[in-house]
């Protein structure tokens, strides 16, 4: 298979107005057998929930990789294995960094998760959290849930670990995937991104996400007045997308 992916993130309108760092974030790994893809969205209402958002994508990429690598399926278990690497990593930080791991975890530690492995043989895509996601022409909105508290894999340090969804898809019945924070839920179609300059150009898909992010002022000449148009992403949006062909 060759596999061309593109990533994007971009603070909300929401979260720029008021000075407040962008919570997603994003991390992709080309492996031995395929191609990994993770988006993490931090809390909102922690106060330093894009360090974990951050920690988490790098983190479940990298345990993804190296099961996979060790010739794991690309399954269910495959994600419920990673993210017990994942949950594992986060308790020894909280620990370290301090007596009460607990406000670590809380402050820093609860982000959601949507990650996709990408294999000649298999496509699985597992989500802890809400989001967005596509395979093929299907795309699933994962969320919103009751009182806007979706699950948060750090959960497992305080108490009951929350357990994922997934789906599996052929890699010869659909030829492209995407995951996406739940900020992309305001998008029309994220088949709408996925044109060939944002596989070519890395910085491309955050330049588009940017631009739907911010207000945008239009003069109608004819009617002889300003159209305001406001931002279609008021949240956090961060995208990670494949596609591929069979050579």
């Amino acid at each position: 298979m060759n596999t061309e992916v593109a990533t994007g993130t971009v603070a909300g309108r929401v979260h720029r107005r008021l000075a407040r760092p962008n919570q997603d974030a994003v991390s992709w790994i080309r492996t031995q057998r395929g191609v990994v893809l993770v988006v993490c969205d931090g809390c909102g209402g922690a106060p330093r929930s894009e360090v974990g958002a951050a920690l988490g994508a790098r983190l479940w990429s990298r345990a993804l990789t190296e099961r996979l690598d060790a010739g794991a399926a690309a399954d269910a278990a495959l994600f419920e294995a990673a993210g017990d690497d994942v949950i594992a990593h986060l308790a020894a930080l909280a620990a370290a960094m301090a007596a009460d791991p607990s406000h670590v975890v809380v402050e820093h530690f609860m982000f959601t998760s949507l990650a996709a492995v990408i294999t000649a043989e298999t496509i699985a895509v597992h989500a802890v959290g809400d989001g967005v996601i596509v395979m093929g022409d299907t795309v699933r909105v994962v969320g919103p849930f009751p009182d806007n508290q979706p699950p948060y894999l750090a959960q497992a340090l305080l108490g009951e670990r929350p357990h994922g969804m997934t789906w599996i898809a052929d890699p010869r019945e659909i030829d492209r995937v995407a995951i996406a924070t739940d900020g992309a839920g305001a998008l029309p179609d994220l088949g709408d991104l996925a044109v060939d300059i944002v596989f070519r150009n890395p910085a491309a898909l955050t330049r588009r996400l940017s631009l739907l992010a911010e207000d945008a002022v239009e003069i109608d000449w004819d009617a002889r007045r300003v159209v305001r148009r406001p931002a279609l992403l008021d949240d956090d949006t961060t995208i990670a997308m494949a596609r591929w062909s069979r050579s």
